[in-house]
């Protein structure tokens, strides 16, 4: 199932299911935000149940942002063991003059099988980087270093090769240079379970070599070379995890 819903009646579905959504990404727009009537119709019950699944009534969620630099998408999903929901709307960048993405009215929500997350998450991830052209193997550098070669590798490169010797590299890494030519798309998302607020986070940047995965360890950034076909996997193994936490989490309740 898959419906796009004016925001008047995503508010009506919202409203339905009970939830707190005054922090999230997905919560109704301007007027809609606090309904004063109720609809003349109930929504339908498969859509309310769609969106409790994305908006956190889940076992486990993702929140995620992805785009170019022009425009995206931002969503919510949510899974049981049995069934799947998906929330976005989409985003456009550099209206009005704003800072950063202003949101569309209109969501589109759809429901599905649970174990079809990875597949869906994919979908929303901007086209290109099926081949990576960086080495294998991954880098991990201090924050500070890593943000100061990526901002200097190209524009000044007395700079970026001074912080590489700093983290004990001989060189600017092939995979930071990759990032300082320039990149145009990303996508950041969030997983939850019902165990933990926040069981992981990536952010993923299209390079011109090809993907490159970021993972936060403390004050360490991991800079990760990835194809299309390895974000997928590397978000199959993340969804191990927190479907093994979640369900843990749940027979303890039980």
């Amino acid at each position: 199932m898959r419906s796009g819903l004016d925001e008047s009646t995503w508010a009506a579905v919202v409203a339905e299911t009970g939830l707190d959504v005054a922090s999230s990404p997905l919560r109704p727009l301007g007027e809609h935000a606090a309904p004063t009537a109720a609809p003349a119709t109930a929504p339908e019950s498969t859509l309310v149940e769609a969106a409790a699944l994305a908006l956190g009534r889940a076992d486990v969620g993702i929140s995620l942002l992805a785009g170019t630099n022009r425009s995206g998408v931002m969503a919510q999903l949510g899974a049981d063991t049995t069934v799947l929901g998906v929330a976005l709307r989409a985003v456009l960048s550099g209206v009005g003059g704003a800072e950063g993405p202003v949101a569309v009215p209109g969501v589109e929500l759809g429901a599905g099988r649970a174990g079809g997350m990875v597949e869906e998450v994919m979908r929303l991830v901007p086209p290109g980087g099926e081949v990576r052209d960086l080495p294998d193997g991954s880098v991990g550098l201090e924050r500070e270093d890593a943000l100061v070669m990526a901002r200097t590798a190209v524009a000044d490169e007395p700079v970026a090769a001074a912080a590489a010797r700093r983290a004990g590299l001989d060189e600017v890494p092939e995979v930071i240079r990759a990032i300082a030519r320039g990149t145009t798309a990303s996508v950041t998302l969030t997983i939850s379970t019902s165990a933990a607020r926040l069981h992981a986070v990536r952010q993923w940047l299209l390079t011109d070599a090809g993907w490159v995965s970021l993972t936060m360890l403390g004050r360490r950034v991991v800079h990760a070379p990835r194809s299309r076909d390895e974000l997928a996997a590397e978000l199959t193994a993340l969804m191990a995890g927190a479907w093994d936490s979640a369900l843990a989490a749940r027979g303890r309740v039980s």
